[in-house]
């Protein structure tokens, strides 16, 4: 009888390693497998430009050897259609190794960087005149290249975009020279307790804060190689941290004419002091279970739309990563953990791409309000939270 028992314990457990060894080896091949981005929907192609630029007057604040503030900064702006040259990898070779090694043996589970494609051609012409810029920052631990399909769409629509890329805070940062930063416990947060991590969180935006308005001076004083962009009116679009930072530095930048907060909680001091030019909220889902983190979150986010022209919406079905291009690449752990909501991906990114666009036209372009508001009217899944 005993050895009828063993017998069958080891069956059992030869058949769940066999099962457990199929799925990892199933999910080897599915995040190997070519994605490619969704194709922008405006009329002009897009460029993309990698450069770094060095803040000599910063010390790294995320560093603990003294250098200088060094950021790796993405351009996506429009060019003429037609052109066949090669598309620009999702990241560099050696910083997608990088990337794909951050989450150690659990990597499986995520995509390769290598395996997903874009829709940009790197160092393109520049197709128009000055395009007006939009400053695009992440979320804490993303590249921005986690952003591209939201980049590429306004770039095809005739936007510059500028992706900052914050050094000590993603993961891992690859410069054009080759070099990899990765992330320090400086550039991050590790608090549990709610003020503790609002205090951190807005010490980590107010260096995002600095780092954008270098960016956005640094480049209005010395033009990318491709040609000049218009700062004359800067918009700022963030996720996440990146989101808390583009309000954050839009109430500080005169240049400033819109900002929108892809589901960022609001750490820094434009919680109490608002904001004066129109500003987008677009949240995920809202929670059935409302802990102390949420509940000063929906507090801050009604009072922005109290004191100053702030419009909030959410999205049914979306979770946090959702607002990122993760949501349609092969995540199944980030689903596993809730990061990824149940809305379709694509669809997710459709009505981020254009509730954002439509948004940026009003603000930038100056398009009737009426235009934005058929855009919110489009779309079932959004409503007032």
């Amino acid at each position: 009888m005993f050895r009828k028992i063993v017998k069958g314990l080891g069956i059992f457990f030869v058949v769940l390693l066999a099962i457990v060894v199929a799925g990892v080896g199933a999910s080897g091949v599915a995040r190997g497998q070519a994605h490619q981005l969704a194709a922008p929907t405006g009329p002009s192609a897009v460029g993309r430009i990698e450069i770094a630029l060095t803040d000599s007057a910063r010390v790294d604040p995320f560093a603990s050897d003294g250098r200088p503030r060094e950021i790796a900064v993405w351009i996506w702006y429009p060019t003429a259609p037609g052109n066949t040259a090669p598309k620009a990898p999702y990241l560099p070779k050696a910083w997608a190794d990088a990337a794909n090694k951050t989450t150690g043996p659990a990597g499986v589970l995520f995509q390769d960087n290598n395996a997903v494609h874009t829709n940009s051609i790197a160092s393109a012409p520049l197709q128009a005149k000055s395009p007006p810029v939009v400053v695009l920052m992440p979320g804490l631990g993303n590249s921005i290249a986690e952003y591209s399909e939201l980049a590429e769409d306004l770039a095809s629509h005739g936007y510059a975009v500028v992706g900052i890329n914050p050094t000590g805070s993603s993961q891992v940062v690859g410069f054009p020279d080759g070099h990899l930063v990765y992330g320090t416990p400086e550039g991050s947060i590790a608090e549990t307790n709610v003020d503790d991590w609002y205090a951190t969180a807005s010490r980590l935006v107010l260096v995002w804060v600095d780092d954008a308005s270098f960016v956005v001076s640094a480049l209005a004083k010395s033009p990318p190689a491709v040609g000049a962009l218009d700062f004359s009116h800067v918009a700022y679009v963030g996720h996440s941290l990146g989101g808390n930072a583009s309000f954050e530095v839009c109430a500080r930048d005169s240049r400033c004419v819109a900002a929108v907060d892809l589901d960022g909680t609001i750490f820094s001091p434009v919680r109490g002091t608002g904001l004066k030019v129109p500003g987008l909220i677009l949240q995920a889902n809202d929670k059935v279970s409302c802990d102390a983190f949420c509940q000063r979150k929906k507090a801050d986010f009604k009072a922005l739309t109290m004191s100053g022209p702030v419009r909030d919406f959410a999205i049914d079905g979306a979770e946090h990563l959702n607002f990122s291009d993760n949501s349609v690449l092969f995540m199944p752990a980030l689903h596993a953990i809730g990061s990824l909501g149940s809305i379709d991906g694509a669809r997710g990114v459709l009505i981020t791409r254009d509730l954002v666009r439509a948004f940026l036209d009003q603000g930038v372009r100056g398009t009737p309000a009426s235009t934005f508001e058929a855009t919110v009217g489009r779309y079932g899944e959004l409503h007032a939270p």
